[in-house]
C-alpha cells in the first residue's frame, strides 16, 4: 500500500514534470538521413558539465549501459564492476527494481551503496522500462528519477525522453533516451510519423549532426528486432525505421534477457523499410563478423538486457536471429562503450557466463 500511494503522488508530480519540460511540435522531419557529419552549424542542447572532467585531452571517454537490473546478487556484480571501471556515466536502460527492494527510494540506496568509489554524484541516468511505467507492476520511475536524478544537464523530460551531449566542451556524443509505446507520467510516447515525440526526436538528431558531433547514441527500453523468447517489436516499427533512416550510430537497448550485437543495418535501394518479424538482407550493408563497422553507413543494434533479471532465453526460430551477428541467454551483465573522436569500441562486461564481445565501428 505504501508503494501505491507513493506512486499515485509521484505520478502526479512527473505528469507536471512532463507538461513544464515535455515535448515540443518542430519543423516538419526531413525526407532523408541525418545531414553529413562534416556539418559545423553550432548546435544548441546542452551538454554535459562536471562529470566530464576526468575526460582525456581530445574528450574521449567512456561509459557504461544496461537493462532490466533489479537488486540481487547479479546485479550487486555487475555494480561491482560498474565501481571499479573508467565509466563516467551509465545508462539504466528500464526495468529498474522489479520490486527486490522495500521501495522505490530504497532501490536508489542500494545503487548507490553499491557504487561506493564512484559516489553519490555518479551520473546513473534512467530510462522507463515497461516494469515501471504507468501502471506498470513494480512501483513508478518518477521515485527512482527523485533520488536518482539527472546529473548531465539534461533537456526533456528526464527518466523518459530526453537528451545530453557529452563531454561538455566539444562535446563527442549525442545520447538521446526516449520511450516508445510507454506511458510516462500520464503520456503515452509514441514515434509515428506526425507525432510530436517523433519530431522531438528527429529534431535532436539532426541538430547534433549540423553541430558537428561525432556520434549520435540512442537508448531506450523496448526494441523490435530481437532474438529474445519472450518479446516481439514492442517498440514498433516506426520509431525503428526513423532511427535506421536517419543513421543513429549506436542504438542500446534492454527488455529481453540477453546480449545480442546486431549486423550494420540501413536503408537503400531494395530496402525503403523494415518489418517487424522479417528480415531482409538488402537492409544489411557490414554483417559485422570480423566486429568491425564502418561509421556513418548505418546502425547497429546491442541488447543488453540483462544485468541482473531471470533467465528468458533465445527463439532459436525467431526470424528476428538473421539480425544479430552474436547473441548469448546465459550470461549477465552490461555494456561498456570507449568514444574517441574517430572511434567507439563496445565490450560486453560479464558477471556470470562465457559470453564475450568487442566491436568498433570508426
Amino acid at each position: 500500500m505504501l508503494r501505491l500511494a507513493s506512486s499515485l503522488a509521484s505520478g502526479i508530480a512527473f505528469a507536471l514534470m512532463l507538461t513544464l519540460g515535455g515535448c515540443a511540435t518542430g519543423a516538419p522531419e526531413a525526407g532523408g538521413p541525418s545531414p553529413d557529419r562534416s556539418a559545423t552549424v553550432a548546435g544548441t542542447e546542452s551538454s554535459a558539465a562536471s562529470a566530464a572532467a576526468g575526460s582525456a585531452a581530445d574528450g574521449s571517454f567512456t561509459f557504461g549501459a544496461g537493462g532490466d537490473l533489479g537488486a540481487n546478487d547479479l546485479t550487486s556484480a555487475g555494480l561491482a564492476k560498474l565501481d571499479a571501471s573508467d565509466a563516467r556515466f551509465f545508462l539504466a536502460l528500464g526495468d529498474l527494481d522489479y520490486d527486490q527492494t522495500a521501495s522505490d527510494s530504497a532501490w536508489c540506496d542500494y545503487v548507490t551503496a553499491h557504487l561506493p568509489t564512484k559516489g553519490a554524484g555518479f551520473p546513473f541516468e534512467l530510462v522507463s522500462g515497461n516494469h515501471e511505467a504507468d501502471g506498470g507492476p513494480d512501483g513508478r520511475v518518477a521515485n527512482m528519477a527523485a533520488c536518482l536524478g539527472d546529473k548531465l544537464g539534461s533537456a526533456g523530460t528526464y527518466a523518459a525522453q530526453y537528451t545530453f551531449r557529452y563531454p561538455a566542451t566539444d562535446p563527442l556524443a549525442a545520447v538521446i533516451m526516449i520511450s516508445p509505446r510507454l506511458k510516462v507520467g500520464g503520456h503515452t510516447y509514441d514515434y509515428r510519423s506526425g507525432t510530436a515525440d517523433r519530431a522531438w526526436l528527429v529534431r535532436k538528431i539532426d541538430r547534433a549532426r549540423a553541430a558537428g558531433i561525432p556520434w549520435v547514441i540512442v537508448g531506450m527500453h523496448y526494441p523490435c528486432f530481437s532474438t529474445g523468447r519472450a518479446h516481439g517489436c514492442d517498440a514498433g516499427a516506426p520509431v525503428m525505421n526513423l532511427l535506421v533512416r536517419k543513421r543513429v550510430d549506436l542504438l542500446l537497448v534492454g527488455h529481453n534477457h540477453l546480449y545480442e550485437r546486431s549486423k550494420q543495418i540501413r536503408l537503400r535501394t531494395g530496402c525503403t523499410s523494415l518489418r517487424a518479424g522479417h528480415f531482409d538482407r538488402d537492409c544489411v550493408v557490414d554483417n559485422g563478423a570480423d566486429n568491425a563497422y564502418r561509421a556513418g553507413r548505418g546502425l547497429v543494434q546491442v541488447t543488453s538486457g540483462r544485468v541482473g533479471g531471470r533467465y528468458q532465453g533465445i527463439d532459436p526460430n525467431d526470424p528476428d536471429r538473421r539480425w544479430f551477428v552474436k547473441a548469448g541467454d546465459r550470461t549477465t551483465g552490461w555494456t561498456k562503450v570507449a568514444v574517441t573522436p574517430r572511434r567507439l569500441t563496445a565490450t560486453y562486461v560479464n558477471t556470470s557466463g562465457g559470453m564475450q564481445d568487442t566491436f568498433t565501428i570508426d
